[in-house]
């Protein structure tokens, strides 16, 4: 059964996806999604039975996604749960995994490395990463809980040889995206439902201001993050089968629904990415039933470009 659309959000604008491609048909979801400069989709992949405590062992791979839907696996780990990764300018692949692992890898899958430094023992679970345009690298820490709120967003140099808590003291951030400006962060927070703007001052060294422009109903769910050139947010909606579209101010603007979640079917909505230079949106959606697919829809601007394409 599908998780039923909170009052306020039923009678938002709605955009329609379509299947793009099918990359599994097993017990399989999708997590991170990002191109390379070569217009191909890397997503992650991951055998959702070991997620369940079903299995012995964790499998997770990187599998890139050609333009003629050619697919191919770059990466295959076991043990380490890979969660999201980001594509540094030069075309390396900086990956952050809730077992607390953050590496790096060619674009080939070849010469993988720990990136060893933390901010005295922190980031733990690292879920969620991005760029900024100095190329200096933002992480968030899927940890703690309303009344414990231990996560938090931590910032490596360019050069990976320090890392500093940007903000922390937050409950389980996921999602993480720049505003087109460059000083304006988007974080999810999945336990206590919050969807954060984070303000840094003019030399961007420091927070200067959070705001809460927006609470979401039902179980948590809040993951992957994009920002398109005009400021609008796209936020995929995990368990809920869907995208929740929002202005630069924070407020909801459209709903993206995926066909077949009324049937409970692919509800797992975990993250999305833009085709750069377009408005193509592609959303990494799976659940048990269904397999896991790519969909894709028409968003409402370009996409705001990435430090991979800058």
């Amino acid at each position: 059964m599908a998780m039923p659309l909170p009052p306020g959000e039923s009678l938002l604008p709605q955009i329609a996806a379509e299947p793009w491609v099918r990359v599994d048909e097993g017990d399989v979801f999708l997590k991170g999604m990002a191109f390379d400069r070569a217009g191909n989709l890397i997503v992650m992949t991951a055998y959702a039975g070991a997620e369940k405590g079903m299995a012995g062992r964790v499998e997770r791979s990187l599998v890139s996604i050609a333009c003629d839907k050619t697919m191919t696996t770059v990466l295959r780990q076991t043990g380490v749960r890979m969660c999201d990764h980001a594509i540094h300018r030069d075309g390396r692949i900086f990956i952050a995994s809730l077992t607390g692992e953050l590496q790096v890898v060619n674009g080939d899958g070849s010469g993988l490395k720990d990136i060893a430094c933390r901010a005295q023992g922190k980031p733990e679970r690292l879920s969620d990463l991005t760029f900024d345009a100095e190329g200096r690298l933002y992480v968030t820490d899927f940890t703690g809980y309303a009344g414990r709120p231990t996560g938090g967003v931590y910032r490596w140099s360019a050069d990976c040889a320090s890392v500093e808590a940007l903000l922390p003291n937050l409950a389980t951030p996921n999602g993480i995206a720049f505003a087109p400006d460059g000083r304006s962060l988007w974080v999810a927070c999945s336990l206590s439902n919050e969807l954060l703007q984070i303000s840094l001052n003019g030399k961007r060294t420091a927070v200067e201001r959070v705001a809460v422009p927006y609470r979401l109903s039902g179980p948590p769910g809040g993951d992957g993050i994009r920002v398109d050139v005009a400021g609008n947010v796209y936020l995929a909606v995990n368990f809920q089968g869907r995208v929740m579209v929002f202005n630069r101010h924070g407020i909801p603007v459209a709903n993206v629904l995926l066909p077949g979640r009324d049937r409970g079917e692919l509800t797992r909505t975990t993250n999305v990415a833009f085709r750069p230079g377009t408005d193509e949106v592609y959303v990494a959606a799976s659940g048990e039933r269904g397999g896991a697919w790519v969909y894709r829809f028409k968003g409402l601007a370009e996409g705001a470009p990435l430090f991979s394409h800058a």
